[in-house]
């Protein structure tokens, strides 16, 4: 039979509210705190969280909602925010859109029936129209990667224009000024950020806008960089430079390239998933996010908002990524 209150009551001699405010998130005395804790490992206690539930009228469950589950960047960041809500003593479910704003709000609904208490969102797109459930309901709600237009939520997001604007300042700093983008469409914000902080930097740097074929917008997938860079280096003029706007592109460009080895040696600045590196030679630099940070904001503003900050204004945290710069034969050419 399982333990219950009156077990631990009569194991350490303390009163049944004094066990029930411990177990509820209240005050006790560190000594009684011990003594619980001690009766609950020795008596293999377990916290039934639908009772307790229902007594606070919270689920002790969060909502992800990912744009793309297959996603290294969504897998990586769902990894970090599970273990902290853990500690915190919530669970999560998680669902995916699979691009789809449709199947977003199908998602987002179906988390609100499931009394879940906050959500965690990657959004499709710049517009997510079901989130003014969530707010009609109370349920506060975190959007990660890329902000929701007038959903009033808090956000979590990198300085993405500064951190491709790095990677056109390191191969600028070695003589290159055909230096190429393979992006995502508009559509994305964290595409078009990238798209934006690249021009700048080029502009910048060179005095001149980006050769326009040397701006890509392609399907963001390990294909589309893969025919991206195929592209690049079989036009007549080819960069000999190329920053990836992402892991995807990353990945497909690398492949790329290895096929394509001894024809072409453009210098490379990869984008996230850092391990890559280690098995690309030369190695490349690499713009990393700062995964456990998102995650830890995200984490935080989320619990912030459940232990009654409601009433504060939307907040974005922006975060710097980081260039993690490779070998320097990679950049050292000095072509134009």
């Amino acid at each position: 039979m399982a333990a219950t209150y009156k077990d631990i009551r009569r194991v350490t001699g303390l009163s049944l509210a004094t066990i029930s405010k411990h177990f509820n998130g209240g005050n006790v005395l560190a000594a009684n705190r011990e003594r619980i804790e001690e009766a609950v490992a020795e008596l293999g206690y377990r916290v039934n969280d639908v009772a307790r539930g229902l007594r606070s009228r919270r689920s002790m469950t969060l909502g992800i909602v990912l744009d793309e589950l297959n996603r290294t960047f969504n897998t990586t960041i769902v990894s970090a925010m599970e273990e902290r809500l853990r500690d915190a003593g919530y669970g999560t479910i998680i669902c995916d859109s699979r691009g789809s704003a449709e199947a977003e709000d199908e998602a987002i609904h179906f988390l609100l029936g499931k009394m879940v208490d906050g959500l965690v969102i990657v959004p499709v797109g710049s517009d997510v129209p079901a989130l003014a459930d969530a707010a009609a309901r109370g349920v506060p709600v975190v959007a990660v990667d890329r902000p929701v237009a007038g959903a009033g939520t808090d956000a979590v997001v990198i300085d993405n224009r500064a951190a491709v604007a790095a990677a056109v300042d390191l191969l600028a700093d070695a003589g290159h000024t055909a230096i190429a983008l393979l992006t995502g469409p508009d559509s994305w914000y964290t595409m078009r950020e990238r798209r934006l902080g690249f021009a700048e930097a080029v502009a910048r740097r060179t005095g001149r806008p980006p050769r326009p074929e040397h701006v890509l917008p392609l399907p963001v997938t390990i294909e589309g960089g893969f025919d991206g860079m195929r592209r690049l280096m079989r036009l007549a003029s080819p960069p000999t430079a190329v920053v990836c706007g992402n892991y995807e592109f990353t990945l497909g460009a690398t492949i790329a390239l290895n096929e394509l080895a001894g024809e072409v040696t453009p210098a490379f600045v990869g984008f996230d998933h850092l391990d890559l590196a280690r098995v690309i030679r030369p190695r490349p630099s690499f713009v990393v996010q700062p995964v456990d940070e998102i995650a830890a904001r995200a984490v935080e503003l989320i619990l912030a908002r459940l232990s009654g900050d409601a009433e504060r204004p939307p907040e974005t945290a922006v975060l710097r990524a980081d260039l993690v710069v490779g070998e320097a034969s990679t950049y050292e050419r000095g072509l134009s």
